[in-house]
């Protein structure tokens, strides 16, 4: 991580109020979901998960500008290394969702394609008010697996190694590369 990246991150912590509560949530989406998984992380007490209404962004793929609910489940992110030479990889680990996602995971490998995650912040408080404080799009999940009631998983974010370089070169587009002079 850059130590000006650093620095800003220190001050931010520093500067926010001790009562300040950070959500996270991870949104799992893939093509054979009726509505994507919605999940925030926090402690399950009384063997029933708290409910959270947070207000989506006006540019989310799914229910833009709309109030959806995320389930209250503890889950842990290892977030990817800040470097240019990386892949961007991170794994998560979402504990109880047995009853939430296994059915959801079942249809999604039998049907292929790629499952996919939002990761959103919220502030506690101003969640159904104000939207996320910070997004990040385009998570692209791979080797989902279920071990006991836990969903372990793997990913990248930006991708990089897999994007394409450069344009598409076409000969309508660059007619110098396939004409003399």
């Amino acid at each position: 991580m850059s130590s000006l990246l650093e620095q800003a991150i220190a001050e931010a912590y520093a500067s926010a109020p001790a009562d300040t509560i950070v959500l996270h949530t991870l949104e799992i989406n893939h093509k054979s979901f009726l509505t994507p998984a919605r999940v925030v992380r926090w402690p399950v007490t009384d063997n029933e998960p708290e409910t959270f209404r947070c207000l989506l962004e006006d540019t989310a793929s799914y229910d833009p500008g709309r109030v959806v609910e995320f389930i209250g489940v503890p889950f842990e992110i290892t977030l990817p290394a800040h470097s240019t030479e990386e892949a961007g990889q991170f794994s998560i680990r979402i504990d109880n969702v047995g009853d939430i996602l296994d059915e959801q995971l079942e249809a999604a490998a039998i049907a292929g394609g790629q499952i996919t995650a939002i990761y959103r912040q919220y502030i506690k408080g101003t969640e159904s008010t104000d939207g996320p404080a910070t997004i990040w799009e385009g998570i692209k999940i791979n080797s989902p697996r279920m071990e006991g009631q836990t969903l372990v998983a793997d990913g990248a974010v930006l991708d990089w190694m897999q994007r394409g370089y450069g344009e598409l070169y076409t000969p309508e587009g660059y007619p110098g590369l396939v004409r003399g002079r």
